[in-house]
């Protein structure tokens, strides 16, 4: 069904002229492997659950790169379950949140909640780091960015690996 949805969107995109805005097949699956990566250098507060719990919160071919990629695998030993939902309502408490919402607004949102909830928010929206989320990746040029608001992390009762941390733009209060 998500499939559907997102080929009729393209169409729609490509009958008015313009090109859909899904990243390539390559980003998506180097985003899905990342999560991955970031989950295995984050300590959560809360005891630990049967499984490593991601939801996908908005409309992104990125949870079904998740499903496929992580079907077999584990995330901290434990398996993985991928969700996606609309609305921050319907989030519950997972251990990562990628938040693809249109808006600012509608992200901020999602952002307040994941803090509220020993969660990790994660994205690819530009300036997500710097509005309180956790970790924002971003691919220029086929190169992975990543910033990594450190005083969200803590706000949010996470601690962040060294080894993350190092390969990050790491902000800290107001400046990087």
């Amino acid at each position: 069904m998500q499939r559907l949805a997102h080929g009729l969107i393209a169409l729609l995109c490509l009958l008015a002229g313009m090109a859909p805005a899904w990243p390539s097949h390559n980003e998506l699956q180097l985003k899905a492997v990342f999560l991955g990566r970031f989950a295995s250098y984050v300590q959560w507060p809360q005891p630990e659950r049967a499984a490593f719990d991601i939801t996908v919160l908005g409309n992104t071919p990125l949870a079904a790169q998740l499903e496929q990629l992580y079907a077999d695998k584990r995330i901290q030993g434990r398996p993985v379950r991928i969700r996606t939902v609309a609305q921050v309502q319907d989030v519950g408490t997972p251990d990562m949140l990628f938040i693809a919402l249109p808006s600012i607004a509608l992200r901020q949102a999602a952002i307040a909640y994941a803090q509220e909830h020993g969660i990790l928010s994660v994205s690819d929206a530009k300036g997500f780091a710097e509005g309180g989320g956790i970790i924002q990746i971003n691919f220029v040029e086929q190169n992975v960015q990543i910033k990594i608001n450190y005083d969200a992390a803590v706000k949010t009762g996470l601690q962040i690996g060294a080894p993350l941390l190092s390969i990050a733009t790491v902000l800290r209060g107001s400046q990087p």
